[in-house]
């Protein structure tokens, strides 16, 4: 043993050397174990990343359809709603000329009515007759052209509030 220990002192350097070699085929293997571990991890953040664009792409692309669905059905619900409302237009322009004829004919029955009844009130030299059909007339005549214009309104009001809920329906609906 002193002999192995005599040469160990003799040879020192040679130690020491053999020494740092071993030290340095550690840390070159060491470096190769993170460079290698650092290569896998840089795939799987390329891998990762080329997932994620892609997700986001499939996904702008479904809300880009979903949108475009949207779309179409609001505009169906707006040219279905135009629709109906030009269709009620078109009936309260007829509802306003059948109580045109009918004014027309009520003003040709009045003055009938007062042709008739002039006769015999001026050989009574009494108030005409007719004065109180004149305000009968009037009153509903009166009526009659509000009722239309309240009935435009609501078939008005009603189209756009069906066209609201349709819209509505057509945004909300999957």
């Amino acid at each position: 043993m002193a002999a192995a220990l005599t040469w160990a002192v003799g040879n020192w350097r040679l130690i020491a050397v053999a020494g740092l070699l071993a030290l340095l085929g550690l840390q070159t293997v060491r470096l190769a174990e993170q460079r290698s571990d650092s290569a896998a991890a840089r795939t799987e953040l390329a891998e990762y990343r080329a997932t994620a664009a892609e997700s986001g792409r499939l996904a702008e692309r479904a809300q880009r359809t979903l949108e475009h669905t949207w779309r179409t059905r609001v505009d169906g619900v707006i040219q279905d709603g135009q629709k109906q409302i030009a269709a009620a237009r078109v009936d309260a322009d007829r509802a306003g000329d059948a109580a045109r004829q009918l004014q027309q004919q009520l003003a040709a029955y009045r003055a009938a009515v007062r042709a008739a009844s002039a006769a015999p009130a001026a050989a009574a030299g009494g108030p005409p007759a007719a004065d109180p059909l004149d305000l009968l007339a009037d009153l509903f005549g009166r009526a009659d052209a509000r009722a239309g214009e309240m009935a435009r309104i609501a078939d008005e009001r009603g189209a756009a509030g069906t066209i609201c809920e349709r819209h509505a329906d057509a945004v909300t609906s999957p």
